[in-house]
């Protein structure tokens, strides 16, 4: 009997799924209303007081953290330089040295550099000091080419303002990056212009809508109806998936 207790992270929501021998028994979804670090703390501690996660001893303990601050360089190229310098390079926001981690993903010989507060580990490791933390982006990612699969697939992570678009084909990564939005229209026109970019719209294609942590269920409907309606991705499979983000976290740990 293997438990586990899942955690999808944002600067605005928090969501808690315990698993037992793969199978989810519950889920608690909160979000946040003050959003100071310390404000974080007091509201995840009442959290933590009311559901008595800390009194269970899990087998696993995961987390993942999403920011749309995430930028992925190849390994050969990380080694020969600091994450804060690509970083900066990459994003205009100033953040501080101490927000900026990374995650290795060996399966694709990749690095995943991103922002995450200071915060979140020092809550989360000194609650559970066998905890996994990683960027959102990296569970998914590695979930996804454990097993290879010739087949093309979109995943569409949406989230309060902003969705993570992950574009596969033949086993490869064709496509990784963020994008705000402010109303499904933003959505379509990023996925629809990338898919063209990269020569992916055929039938073999599955699109798969996931909803991360915060996401508006009507805005995510609304991304599949209109996807519908395009004639060049109207074979594909299109899919509200609610599982695969979460799949992702039984399988990387």
């Amino acid at each position: 009997m293997k438990s586990q207790l899942a955690i999808e992270l944002s600067e605005n929501s928090v969501k808690f799924t315990t698993i037992q021998d793969g199978l989810v028994e519950t889920i608690d979804s909160f979000v946040f209303k003050d959003k100071i670090d310390y404000q974080y703390k007091e509201q995840l501690e009442r959290i933590f007081q009311e559901k008595k996660y800390k009194e269970r001893d899990f087998d696993d303990y995961s987390l993942s953290w999403y920011s749309p601050l995430s930028t992925l360089i190849p390994s050969n190229v990380f080694s020969e330089v600091k994450p804060e310098d690509i970083f900066n390079l990459s994003f205009s926001k100033n953040i501080p040295l101490s927000h900026i981690d990374y995650n290795r993903i060996p399966e694709l010989s990749l690095v995943n550099i991103f922002e995450i507060p200071l915060w979140v580990k020092s809550f989360f490791v000194i609650k559970f000091p066998r905890i996994v933390i990683q960027n959102e982006g990296s569970f998914l990612l590695r979930s996804i080419f454990k097993s290879s699969s010739s087949k093309s697939s979109t995943l569409i992570i949406i989230h309060e303002n902003s969705f993570n678009l992950i574009l596969t084909d033949k086993n490869e990564l064709q496509f990784y990056s963020n994008f705000n939005y402010l109303n499904s229209d933003d959505i379509i026109y990023h996925v629809l212009f990338s898919l063209q970019q990269k020569n992916m719209f055929n039938e073999n294609n599955s699109i798969s809508l996931l909803l991360g942590s915060g996401a508006n269920e009507e805005c995510v409907n609304e991304v599949k109806l209109k996807l519908l309606k395009f004639k060049e991705i109207v074979d594909s499979k299109v899919e509200i998936n609610k599982q695969t983000l979460l799949n992702s976290h039984i399988q990387c740990v």
